[in-house]
């Protein structure tokens, strides 16, 4: 009994904490169907032919989940950690905001719209120094609300190597007993991840409150050969002493990994310089990647 006061507590300073979504209007669900399938054939057949790619030597990345931007700082503030990242990963993002054409203006835009409101979309947004090969949307939706949550999946080329950088970037469900509806979101996500043979960034705001979403969360990505950044300050946004940002990697070397203590959103951005490692991806035959020894 204790234990169900406490999560029914701790989801009701997380409904104050954010802000509420309006509840999706008549058809919304449908939008929400999506095949995986699809998103893995368009990655199987893309090119290698672009005008830009990352540097397989040395590429940086922020994740941030802005809170919508409501903070005016939010675009100083992200300015300050770092100037034009070449991949910026962004949750609770519009692409109708002034400020990315400050921030990133030669910058590909990748979005995929988690809900609207009005002219103002918010949802997740991969900003890009490369051209994407090929980008897809993984929509799943809130069972209390009705909303969409999205995921977005894009591909790059990289320098001196015919692999390519899948980038995974979620922003999970949140309002919800139990882990099922979470887990078939993230299951999504876990199926484009196991059919890309190259270097994998799987980064976002996955909303692991819990013991049970986090634990789950670790089993699916350790099953597709991804392991979690470890940080030289880690700031990360915790609820009930769970961290809810998180960037996973394989087939990259870390260079260094930090995170920055800031007020201009309820979440702290995470900043990261990664290279392509020289080990090859392998598959144990069951859908398993590891380094090889």
């Amino acid at each position: 009994m204790r234990q169900t006061r406490n999560l029914a507590a701790g989801l009701t300073l997380l409904l104050y904490g954010c802000s509420m979504q309006p509840t999706a209007p008549d058809g919304a669900a449908m939008a929400g169907i999506d095949d995986t399938s699809a998103c893995v054939a368009s990655l199987e057949g893309t090119s290698s032919s672009v005008s830009r790619e990352l540097d397989s030597r040395d590429f940086s990345v922020v994740n941030w989940n802005i809170q919508k931007g409501q903070d005016p700082d939010w675009a100083d503030d992200l300015a300050k950690v770092h100037n034009e990242p070449d991949l910026l990963i962004v949750q609770e993002a519009s692409p109708h905001h002034d400020a990315w054409e400050t921030l990133a203006p030669q910058h590909f835009q990748s979005f995929s719209e988690g809900f609207g409101l009005g002219r103002n979309p918010s949802g997740v947004m991969t900003l890009s120094s490369a051209q994407p090969l090929t980008e897809c949307d993984l929509v799943s939706l809130e069972p209390w609300f009705g909303t969409r949550k999205a995921t977005l999946v894009t591909e790059y080329g990289l320098t001196d190597t015919d692999r390519t950088l899948l980038v995974v970037n979620i922003h999970g469900i949140n309002f919800t007993f139990g882990v099922r509806d979470l887990e078939n979101q993230f299951r999504k996500a876990q199926a484009i991840i196991a059919a890309h043979d190259g270097p994998v960034l799987f980064s976002g705001d996955f909303n692991t409150w819990r013991g049970k979403r986090a634990q789950m969360l670790e089993e699916l990505v350790q099953s597709v050969g991804l392991t979690p950044l470890e940080f030289s300050a880690d700031y990360r946004k915790r609820f009930l002493g769970w961290p809810l940002d998180h960037i996973y990697k394989r087939g990259l070397d870390t260079i260094h990994a930090t995170t920055q203590d800031l007020s201009s959103s309820d979440h702290n951005p995470m900043s990261v310089r990664f290279r392509l490692t020289d080990e090859q991806i392998l598959t144990d035959g069951q859908g398993r990647f590891a380094a090889a020894p």
